[in-house]
């Protein structure tokens, strides 16, 4: 059977997605015909100009998932858009799947009911992690474009699906995916997860050969590596261990095999990102990797995010890099032990301050990453953040401070366990409130106040840490309308079109905002 796999816009484009490669390798494996579209590189490589900077900032990430400024976008790019969506109708694919990411979704929507609108013949699955059950599938599935949503990891489903399709001639009970059938949506419940992730066969890259060979990526000589999935720890924020289920890791030999493949196939590659969630989850595999590659003397570069852990010792470290670490980016979240501690992080701030320092000690560049507001986080608490910012930054090469400061997706333990932490609104994932004043305003504060200081300090300005957030206001405003403040939103969008953007958007909600005020007078 004939299918296209696609990548829509906004995602990062560093490298060639390593979900199409990946799903290309196991659908050819198993007889099918693949065709890859990257619409997501396309767009930026092609597309309007003065759109690249909501890829290359991404400090705008919040453009993605406006759905106002998506129309716009989407009509200044109308030309590129029916090019492509010529392209993927052309390859002929029965089943057009659609790999979706919070970001990604709004322009995956739209092209999914341009291809309706031209073939309703056409059979649209969407899947990844922001479709499954906890999260996303419910508002995928309802769109009149979507007839199937895969629900967890689909290596294994999407070929029964496939299967299914081919013997019935139709989308039928499969299980992993939330389907339509006569106009009823069903649950097909849980599918098989992988076992062993070394059975899984190398991701293909071929279709992007070009794109690689004539540097269309922003770094050419990189490729991902997916080492593990889920966690071996299950913070109380973290909604990636839910979709994933069970944590996995490829072995050490597994890792090392998949690099060497890959810079044979493609010798300009010696760079390789790990982006399972945790790069050291398991130990052994790790330091054996690390070994392979020391004694084969293959010379590569290679980065992740590591959780802070005892085993991570200085001796493990120097191995690393050795072997050609540069970069681990380590998720801190707080100064205060309390606060990490009640959020199921297993480390003590005295291990977090170690481990930064050999990390430094064995030559290795550090991140360290972290969030505000988290629930049970006092302004005590969050000094304690300053204070632990204070004694380590020679030790940080880069921060990455939350922008959304602390989400509560659903189906986390905060948020099957509001209560607990008095957390209110907890449906809505960013303007939820706790005690102690701890609202979306007071996060915001806690970000900029954090940021102020990482600068004095010398932290470089990087995504994250910011000397003025470019979406300030537009983002209160947002805050101040869903919370029925219509004159705080409006002086709020008043300040973004003034300082921010003066574009059509805003000046539509500015809009609205008056009129809610002139009516609210007239009701008085």
């Amino acid at each position: 059977m004939k299918i296209a796999l696609v990548q829509c816009p906004g995602w990062g484009r560093d490298c060639p997605p390593y979900t199409l490669a990946l799903f290309s390798s196991t659908l050819r494996k198993a007889g099918q015909e693949v065709f890859n579209f990257d619409l997501n590189n396309a767009l930026y490589c092609s597309g309007a100009l003065e759109y690249r900077k909501y890829w290359d900032d991404k400090d705008l990430y919040s453009f993605w998932a406006n759905q106002a400024l998506i129309s716009i976008f989407l009509n200044d790019n109308r030309r590129m858009i029916e090019l492509e969506l010529e392209r993927i109708l052309n390859s002929d694919a029965r089943i057009i799947g659609f790999s979706v990411q919070f970001s990604s979704l709004l322009v995956s929507l739209a092209l999914a009911k341009m291809i309706k609108e031209r073939d309703r013949r056409r059979i649209i699955v969407f899947g990844g992690p922001d479709c499954c059950r906890q999260l996303r599938a419910d508002l995928v599935i309802r769109d009149q474009a979507v007839d199937a949503v895969a629900i967890g990891e689909g290596e294994l489903s999407f070929l029964d699906l496939i299967d299914t399709i081919d013997k019935k001639g139709k989308i039928d009970f499969c299980k992993g995916f939330i389907i339509k059938e006569n106009g009823n949506i069903v649950d097909c419940g849980d599918a098989a997860i992988v076992d062993n992730l070394d059975t899984l066969p190398f991701p293909d890259y071929s279709d992007f050969r070009e794109d690689i060979r004539y540097g269309l990526y922003s770094q050419p000589e990189r490729l991902e590596i997916f080492d593990s999935r889920s966690c071996i720890t299950r913070c109380h924020f973290c909604s990636e261990w839910q979709y994933w289920r069970r944590f996995r890791s490829m072995s050490g030999e597994r890792i090392f095999a998949e690099v060497s493949h890959q810079i044979k196939k493609f010798p300009s590659v010696n760079y390789f990102y790990f982006i399972g969630s945790l790069l050291n989850g398991e130990i052994k595999a790790l330091e054996r990797f690390c070994e392979l590659i020391i004694e084969n003397g293959i010379k590569i570069r290679w980065a992740g995010q590591p959780i802070v852990r005892k085993e991570m010792s200085y001796a493990l470290l120097r191995k690393m890099r050795q072997s050609g670490c540069e970069w681990l980016g380590y998720g801190i979240e707080s100064g205060s032990e309390k606060v990490v501690r009640g959020m199921n992080k297993r480390f003590s701030m005295s291990d977090a301050e170690r481990v930064l320092k050999d990390t430094c000690k064995a030559g290795i560049s550090t991140q360290a990453n972290f969030m505000f507001g988290i629930p049970g986080e006092s302004e005590d608490d969050f000094k304690l953040t300053l204070e632990f910012l204070k004694r380590n930054h020679k030790y940080m090469h880069s921060i990455l401070a939350s922008q959304s400061f602390c989400v509560i997706d659903k189906g986390t333990y905060l948020y099957e366990h509001a209560e607990d932490f008095g957390i209110k609104d907890p449906d809505h994932h960013l303007y939820w409130e706790a005690p102690g004043g701890n609202t979306y305003p007071e996060r915001f504060r806690r970000y900029e106040e954090f940021c102020h200081l990482a600068l004095s300090l010398g932290i470089p300005e990087t995504s994250g840490v910011l000397r003025i957030k470019p979406d300030k206001w537009l983002l209160l405003g947002d805050y101040y309308f869903f919370k029925g403040n219509h004159q705080k939103a409006l002086e709020c969008y008043q300040k973004s079109q003034r300082l921010e953007s003066s574009d059509e958007a805003v000046s539509k909600k500015i809009d609205i905002c008056r009129n809610q005020l002139v009516k609210d007078k007239t009701q008085v």
